[in-house]
């Protein structure tokens, strides 16, 4: 039998529970009974589920299948949802159990784009949470389910969108996963041996992949801070060498800008 696609199937509530301004999980790992959906307000957590990973931020949906493995680690002052639920088909009751038919379904995260939709439905979420009744828990239902219309939606908008690959591009990300950890690194340099001026490079680039090749490589020098802040022991100027900032005191700059907290206090809250 066929998988199901995003389409072909609803979210069942189970049941929701919302946490205010919360500072860190009680364990790193859980995992649940049935499908479960970290949905973001405010703040930044990292995750991991299978070979799904990341950092989910405001707008961003965190789907995890029952019997999984759910790490979890709060980066900036977390609100949020906790939505359990099941699958089932449209104008049905019955729970899709067959998890074969169920792989085509999104896991880890997923953005969606129309903030302004999201956030009303996050607020009529946050008014109903606390009731029990079956009103409440219906509308409940019926806002998770407005939420998966959002991203099928978008999904299918952004799929008929969808341009074709610019090869020369993906030699830019090759070329800027190489070169990123580099101090003596240059855009304009990485533009002229593309045959492109700084200003086409940049606007090839973020119409391609909708971030600037800057952004793109301070998120990889960023995840390789946090990473060896994590894991080793060594002092800011020799991290800050290691990935391609020119001393500690920049990079502690560039780092307390993107997570709100120096890189001295990351290490002190997240390092085990």
């Amino acid at each position: 039998m066929e998988p199901y696609g995003p389409a072909d199937v609803v979210p069942q509530l189970v049941h929701v529970l919302y946490w205010d301004r919360k500072e860190r999980f009680l364990i790193d790992t859980d995992v649940y009974p049935a499908w479960v959906m970290f949905a973001v307000c405010e703040g930044i957590f990292d995750f991991r589920i299978g070979d799904h990973g990341g950092s989910a931020t405001s707008g961003d949906l965190v789907i995890c299948p029952p019997g999984v493995p759910l790490w979890r680690e709060v980066v900036r002052t977390l609100s949020f949802f906790v939505i359990h639920f099941h699958w089932n088909l449209p104008d049905s009751r019955q729970t899709i159990e067959e998890t074969s038919r169920l792989t085509l379904l999104p896991q880890g995260k997923v953005t969606l784009r129309d903030s302004r939709r999201l956030s009303s439905t996050y607020q009529y979420l946050l008014e109903l949470w606390p009731k029990r009744d079956k009103l409440h828990r219906r509308r409940q239902n019926l806002l998770l389910n407005d939420m998966w219309l959002q991203y099928c939606l978008e999904t299918e908008a952004s799929r008929k969108l969808e341009k074709p690959e610019d090869a020369l591009m993906q030699q830019a990300v090759w070329l800027l996963e190489t070169r990123a950890y580099d101090s003596r690194f240059s855009m304009k340099a990485l533009s002229a041996e593309l045959e492109l001026s700084p200003v086409q490079f940049t606007r090839r680039f973020k119409s391609q992949f909708g971030k600037t090749p800057t952004d793109f490589v301070v998120n990889l020098r960023l995840d390789k801070v946090r990473q060896m802040l994590l894991e080793t022991s060594y002092p800011l100027d020799q991290i800050a060498e290691l990935c391609g900032y020119e001393n500690g005191f920049y990079l502690s700059r560039v780092f307390s800008k993107k997570f709100e907290m120096s890189p001295s206090m990351y290490r002190s809250v997240h390092q085990i």
